[in-house]
């Protein structure tokens, strides 16, 4: 074997191996397919020397040598092709016309002897014997194209970032260094000793030096992706979000404008090389999250308007921060960060916390005041007794339960529920309750006392109504009268039975001045009347049906057995267990218990 051959076949392995890894890594980008048909047009040129230099039939080498040519007349004008790709630049004039005189000369290289004249065999093999065009075509096609490759890589990439001027200066340094040993040993020696070689030309093989830069280009910066990412990257300018990428040394390979900005990086300050986030967010970590939201350590100044003293604005920034890692070339990996502004989410969302922490005092501000209007300490007397109960659906409720001892001694009740729930029907209960006090101890009808009511509110409530029932008992005749105004009837417990307290009227502040009558029952020791919201009974089970008023009165009869007080506490534990636990309205039973 001809020691010679060494430097082709380890080229041409190098050069193969280069061309399979970058075809296998990244093989559709634009740059890379013509990267790959400039590698392929170098391996067939190294192949060519192969077989020059294997001492082949001697009558072969001149048909050889002339088929051959249109690897090493090509690979100036790919090369160069490859590099107005890399560089996003549009075919000109000369690289037209490269392309143009390659295709041409190699017809002329085949038919005639202007190219190659011939063949000489030499101790490290076979030589071609140079045709008048000879150094002109190789000066034109071979030398000439990375000469123009070398000024447009450096010259182009001068206002580029500065990772794109690495991988420019790389390839440029290659292709230099290549082209110079080249010329060196295979162009100049022909020159000087009128075509004429005492040395192996080394012209094909150290072209595998522009390859294997290329290659530590793809493992070092990501060279093949750098259009592709410079597309990316112009969008990421013009994004609202920050956008950071950083090494896994911290190195900065990229912000945009919305990240200098958000992070209070003066804008004539340059890039720094490396970037801490620490310094400029608060409580950042390097442990790995998704995303995490940060105050940031330097705040603007933010003026506040007069009408927000009530609400004072942060003069903080708040960031919310993504991240992810991204391989950047090879094993090693980038990270990602991506900013968003939150500061007005951050101060809407405090000022949210800071109006409902207010709603919630005022609501137990208004809790405490329907406490006060409404009874909690009924009159007690050895000839009867007073049970209640009282759970509002919200903070506070619509139900209304007053009860007051006249000069006779005398009990008046009113038991009320003003439609729907919430702060609004708690105030329609509160000045239904007020009007209660204001008429109450006046020794009039239950009747006269609904109709005070409905006067007094009816002009000043227009969005609700009341149902209610207005009761006077008193203890020395047993005689209980009572008016209904819309409300279900209450019941009377008696001797083991359960009846109704026959009676109806039309709700108050519905439609009008109401049709209302006065109803009265004689009491016995024993009885007991109850009194109940319809959120008792409105409750819905699993299916979505609602127990209705004559479930809860079957269960009343069950139950009936029961002192007062515990009768109370099962009926809710009824309706609760009903509706699995879910509340529909407010809550309110009353019992009356007649003792003497």
């Amino acid at each position: 074997m001809n020691p010679y051959l060494i430097l082709p076949l380890f080229a041409l392995f190098i050069n193969l191996w280069l061309f399979t890894y970058v075809l296998a890594l990244k093989g559709k980008h634009k740059v890379v397919h013509l990267y790959l048909l400039y590698s392929g047009a170098l391996s067939l040129w190294i192949i060519s020397i192969v077989l020059y230099w294997s001492f082949l039939p001697f009558h072969w080498m001149t048909w050889i040598f002339k088929i051959s040519s249109i690897s090493w007349l090509l690979v100036g004008p790919l090369f160069l092709e490859f590099v107005f790709a890399f560089l996003s630049k549009n075919p000109n004039i000369v690289l037209y016309l490269l392309r143009g005189l390659a295709l041409a000369i190699f017809p002329i290289t085949l038919t005639t002897d202007w190219i190659i004249a011939g063949v000489e065999r030499k101790y490290w093999g076979d030589m071609l014997i140079q045709g008048p065009l000879y150094v002109y075509g190789i000066n034109l096609l071979t030398v000439s194209p990375p000469v123009y490759a070398i000024f447009l890589l450096i010259f182009e990439s001068r206002k580029e970032e500065i990772g794109f001027r690495k991988q420019c200066y790389l390839l440029a340094f290659g292709t230099f260094l290549s082209s110079v040993l080249g010329f060196l040993t295979t162009v100049l020696p022909r020159i000087l000793s009128q075509g004429d070689l005492h040395y192996p030309p080394l012209s094909g093989s150290v072209s595998v030096i522009q390859s294997a830069c290329v290659f530590i280009a793809i493992a070092k910066y990501g060279f093949l992706e750098i259009r592709l990412e410079k597309i990316a990257l112009q969008l990421y300018a013009k994004l609202r979000e920050g956008v950071i990428l950083l090494s896994a040394s911290d190195d900065l390979l990229y912000w945009n404008e919305s990240a200098k900005e958000m992070l209070g990086f003066p804008k004539i300050t340059a890039a720094p090389e490396k970037l801490d986030l620490g310094k400029f967010l608060e409580g950042f970590t390097r442990r790995p999250f998704s995303r995490m939201d940060f105050k940031r350590k330097f705040s603007e100044t933010k003026q506040i308007s007069p009408d927000e003293d009530m609400l004072p604005s942060s003069n903080s920034v708040y960031l919310e921060v993504s991240k992810s890692e991204i391989p950047i070339s090879g094993k090693d990996l980038g990270r990602v960060y991506v900013l968003r502004d939150i500061t007005e989410k951050k101060e809407a969302s405090e000022r949210i916390n800071m109006l409902y922490s207010r709603v919630i005092q005022d609501l137990d501000i208004a809790r405490e005041v329907q406490n006060t209007i409404t009874t909690r300490d009924f009159p007690s007397s050895h000839k009867f007794k007073i049970f209640s109960y009282f759970r509002p659906y919200d903070h506070v409720g619509g139900d209304v339960l007053n009860c007051s001892e006249s000069a006779d001694g005398s009990l008046e009740i009113l038991f009320a529920d003003v439609s729907g729930h919430g702060i609004s029907s708690a105030m329609v209960a509160a000045m239904a309750s007020i009007s209660f006090n204001v008429f109450s101890r006046k020794g009039n009808k239950p009747k006269e006392g609904l109709l005070f009511t409905n006067d007094l509110l009816s002009s000043v409530v227009t969005q609700h109504f009341i149902s209610a029932v207005f009761l006077r008992y008193d203890p020395n005749t047993r005689i209980l009268e009572y008016s209904y105004a819309g409300h279900h009837a209450g019941l009377l417990l008696r001797d083991g039975e359960t009846l109704d307290l026959q009676g109806k009227g039309g709700v108050l502040l519905a439609v009008g001045t109401p049709i209302l009558e006065d109803f009265q029952i004689q009491l016995k020791p024993g009885d007991r009347v109850l009194l109940y919201s319809d959120g008792l009974f409105e409750v819905r089970g699993s299916k979505g049906i609602p127990m209705g008023n004559t479930t809860l009165v079957e269960a009343v009869k069950k139950l009936s057995y029961q002192d007062s007080d515990s009768l109370i506490r099962s009926l809710v534990s009824y309706s609760e267990s009903f509706g699995d636990g879910i509340m529909t309205d407010d809550l309110t039973l009353f019992c009356l218990e007649i003792t003497d």
